[in-house]
């Protein structure tokens, strides 16, 4: 009976001889072997990131979503890492009037059914503890989990479970094995005032020895890129248009986009030596029309990729 609601997506905890369904989940890091990242001959890494794509959301941007995995595609990219959030998820009293799917295994679907797939391309997605994360406050279903399932289930192999919140990657030199990590986080909290200001605080807590050599930083929907004691840090903007809640309630600017990042590796000692981000930004043209009303379709604004 464990395995089969293990099997089913359920979060199942053991303490000694008592089961329990949890509803917290620990961070991905703590739980298993880290997957393990190859680096190129040439002791390169070239990825994509980004995530917030909210997919279900009135204010979900798939053209912005499939562009960047074309641009992925084009420049030889061999995978890419969603910082989380990946659809919209639901909770009472904050976005039942954004999105156009209200259930999960609708939103599931959706997902499966629209995120970008490209020949080549790997996506390794992290869970947040929101949006998709409050399904599994709510019911203990591991979210990540079911997600994986779901596009298992619609012929999806392109889709790896990275697990929640925090997930260490191992960055394998291809010709002497010596490695460093990559952390891919969806951490909470709001933005600053300040763009790194929040990732800022966050690397300066790490204890020393636990920092990863570079970090991915999803939840902000924000770009940017810069060096945070000897981490490399990157935040990575976003796939969903300002809603109400983020223009009005958290007064938030949002940097919809993503990022395509180059590493170079020291093979001698597996150190991070370089990185090399290109930010890509896309804009809104228009105002937005009928997107509080829950019935009938939702009228879009004139959108812009360039």
């Amino acid at each position: 009976m464990i395995d089969i609601l293990r099997a089913s997506g359920m979060n199942i905890h053991q303490s000694g001889d008592y089961w329990s369904v949890a509803k917290t989940q620990p961070p991905a890091f703590t739980d298993g072997d880290l997957p393990t990242y190859i680096s190129r001959p040439d002791n390169t890494f070239r990825f994509g990131a980004w995530g917030d794509s909210h997919l279900g959301s009135k204010y979900e941007r798939l053209d912005v979503a499939n562009d960047l995995y074309d641009w992925y595609a084009k420049e030889g990219a061999d995978r890419v890492f969603n910082t989380g959030n990946w659809v919209d998820g639901y909770k009472v009293g904050l976005n039942e009037h954004d999105f156009h799917i209200p259930h999960m295994e609708g939103q599931l679907k959706y997902l499966a059914e629209n995120y970008p797939k490209r020949d080549g391309l790997i996506t390794y997605a992290i869970t947040g503890e929101d949006h998709e994360g409050w399904w599994a406050r709510s019911m203990g279903i591991d979210i990540g989990r079911r997600a994986e399932q779901t596009m298992r289930e619609y012929g999806r192999e392109d889709w790896i479970n990275l697990g929640f919140m925090e997930a260490h990657v191992r960055l394998v030199n291809a010709n002497t094995g010596t490695e460093s990590i990559l952390a891919v986080v969806h951490p909470g909290g709001g933005t600053a005032y300040a763009l790194s200001y929040s990732v800022q605080k966050i690397v300066e807590a790490l204890e020393g020895g636990e920092k990863p050599a570079v970090a991915l930083y999803g939840h902000y929907h924000k770009l940017w890129a810069g060096n945070i004691r000897n981490v490399w840090v990157v935040v990575t903007g976003c796939g969903q248009d300002q809603t109400v809640f983020t223009r009005n309630k958290i007064k938030q600017e949002v940097h919809v986009g993503g990022t395509l990042i180059d590493l170079e590796q020291d093979p001698e000692t597996g150190a991070i030596i370089g990185m090399t981000p290109r930010l890509r930004r896309y804009f809104v043209k228009g105002y937005y029309n009928n997107r509080w009303n829950k019935a009938g379709d939702v009228t879009l604004p004139k959108r812009g990729i360039g």
